[in-house]
């Protein structure tokens, strides 16, 4: 074997190293966003869940119709109340994520008489 075998052979070698470094670096970015995604859509829900229920309307109501905060993870959110039709309001919550990511989620609830 020549020297010049000998350094095509590593060239080779480190040509597919680098390769299976790029499929381990995208597979961990995916893990990372769909767990991101995840959290988000279950704060949403959450949120919603609490909205419709009626916990956080009557805040609502009281500054306006909408009601923001940020949770301590850094995840901030909006939850809105607007009439959609007698009787019927549209519920919307917005969740932004640190890393900018946002999901919105609409809900149609009847209002609640007290």
């Amino acid at each position: 074997m020549t020297l010049l075998e000998a350094l095509l052979a590593l060239v080779i070698l480190g040509l597919s190293a680098v390769g299976y470094l790029d499929v381990y670096q995208a597979s961990a970015r995916s893990v990372r966003d769909a767990g991101e995604w995840t959290q988000v859509v279950a704060l949403a829900e959450s949120a919603m869940e609490g909205a419709t229920l009626g916990d956080a309307l009557q805040a609502q109501e009281a500054q306006g119709g909408t009601r923001r905060s940020t949770q301590s993870s850094g995840f901030g959110q909006d939850v809105t109340m607007r009439p959609w039709r007698p009787g019927v309001n549209e519920i919307v919550v917005t969740i932004t994520s640190p890393r900018g990511v946002t999901f919105t989620l609409r809900r149609l609830a009847r209002e609640r008489r007290p």
